[in-house]
């Protein structure tokens, strides 16, 4: 389970920066429903991050994708010299050269892992992996670049050995994980296994996910959610075929290549003049709303997650969809259905403000004058508790209240308006 995230100086957050899934201490609301309980560490089930275009909020995501390749960037020992490091520093305030800085905490089989990188574009300059576990804190590895070699300590003997194979730009957890080191592999399966990203860069009829509704159950559970959702599909065909991928560079052989897809079929009852059913009729996805599909690939994320402790990023929430469907999809979030999943939306949507959520699980991504996304939590706001529970969040950040808002320039936008002609481009 994601615990903490942080990061300094990566795409557009340039100064440190925390997002956390951590519950807020003594808020009691929703308790039973909204959050989960993992010995003595608690949880919300779900995060909602709010702010106006080009604020930041995608860009948290990606900084997570960023630490995932930054990991996997060890592919084998052999090829590590000619790897490159996913550097991607805020570059709107000389911070080219600076080291970009990352921090996740995960909770995983009882333990909790505080892990640390920080790197510039050619090395890793800094590393540690901590472990708690009940009452006992250990310092697996430290790693420390002083200007002309690494100092290391570890814990075990068969970690120190493994230092000779960690190159300047490979985390010596990569190489932990390559040796099989236990608490890397359960890092290592967490970036692999227990965290999804759902946006619009997805393929979806090459997603694997796609094919599990060949199987009769689990196709069912899908299309109670999409009837819930009032998209009226009665069933869902999916069948294999294969796609081949053309050779585009132009030379005279073919060296094609045949991939395998997923085809969808959505079912829908159609009627006869004076609204009565005379049967189904078949519509391929493709032909199918944009809003449609997303539910469809949403529906199916969360009942393949069901009970499985995975962490769902979904970026652009309300795209395509009714405010009603993502009310849905939030009370089924954070209802006694989810057990042991997480998910971190971010929205446009202000109606979501009102909607049943606890002050921890709201965050707002604000971008300042000098192009820096600022994150920060309701749950911040000192004087929230001292105002009336039945006012409106959405209201109240309309209003400004709580920043992340966009500012329009009002001089601008008139003489824009006042423009008598239009010239051509």
């Amino acid at each position: 389970m994601l615990v903490d995230f942080r990061v300094k100086n990566c795409l557009s957050y340039k100064d440190d920066t925390l997002f956390s899934m951590v519950a807020g201490s003594r808020l009691r609301k929703w308790k039973d429903t909204h959050t989960m309980q993992f010995e003595s560490l608690r949880l919300v089930k779900s995060a909602f991050i709010f702010g106006p275009n080009g604020s930041g909020k995608s860009n948290l995501f990606t900084a997570i994708k960023v630490l995932r390749t930054l990991l996997f960037n060890f592919e084998n020992l052999n090829n590590v010299k000619q790897l490159r490091l996913p550097y991607q520093p805020f570059k709107l305030g000389r911070q080219q050269g600076k080291p970009t800085e990352f921090m996740i905490s995960l909770f995983l089989d009882g333990a909790l892992y505080d892990y640390e990188i920080q790197y510039n574009a050619s090395q890793v300059l800094y590393e540690r992996l901590v472990k708690t576990s009940k009452s006992l804190k250990e310092e697996l590895f430290s790693r420390q670049w002083d200007g002309t070699q690494y100092a290391y300590t570890t814990a075990q003997t068969t970690a120190q050995e493994l230092t000779k194979y960690t190159r300047n730009n490979t985390a010596f957890l990569s190489v932990l994980h390559v040796f099989n080191d236990p608490d890397a592999l359960k890092i290592f399966d967490w970036f692999l296994h227990k965290i999804l990203f759902l946006d619009e860069a997805n393929r979806l009829s090459s997603h694997p996910l796609i094919r599990k509704l060949e199987e009769e159950p689990f196709k069912k559970e899908v299309i109670k959610l999409l009837k819930i959702a009032d998209l009226a599909i009665q069933d869902v065909t999916a069948r294999r075929v294969e796609r081949r991928e053309k050779n585009t560079i132009g030379y005279e052989f073919d060296s094609s290549e045949v991939i395998q897809e997923v085809d969808i079929d959505l079912h829908y009852l159609s009627f006869d003049e004076v609204g009565a059913p005379i049967g189904t009729e078949t519509i391929n996805w493709t032909m199918d709303s944009k809003g449609t599909v997303r539910m469809l690939h949403l529906a199916c994320v969360m009942v393949d997650a069901y009970d499985k402790g995975k962490t769902i990023l979904i970026d652009e929430f309300d795209t395509a969809f009714h405010v009603s469907i993502c009310e849905f999809l939030m009370a089924i979030m954070n209802s006694h259905r989810n057990r042991n999943n997480q998910f971190i939306v971010t929205s446009h949507e202000i109606e979501l403000l009102d909607q049943p959520l606890r002050s921890d699980q709201i965050w707002f991504v604000n971008k300042s004058f000098k192009n820096e996304s600022e994150l920060y939590s309701l749950f911040d706001f000192a004087d929230l508790q001292k105002k009336r529970g039945d006012l409106s969040y959405a209201k109240r950040y309309l209003k400004g209240e709580f920043g992340a808002t966009p500012i329009i320039n009002e001089y601008l936008s008139d003489q824009y308006l006042k423009e008598a002609e239009v010239s051509e481009p």
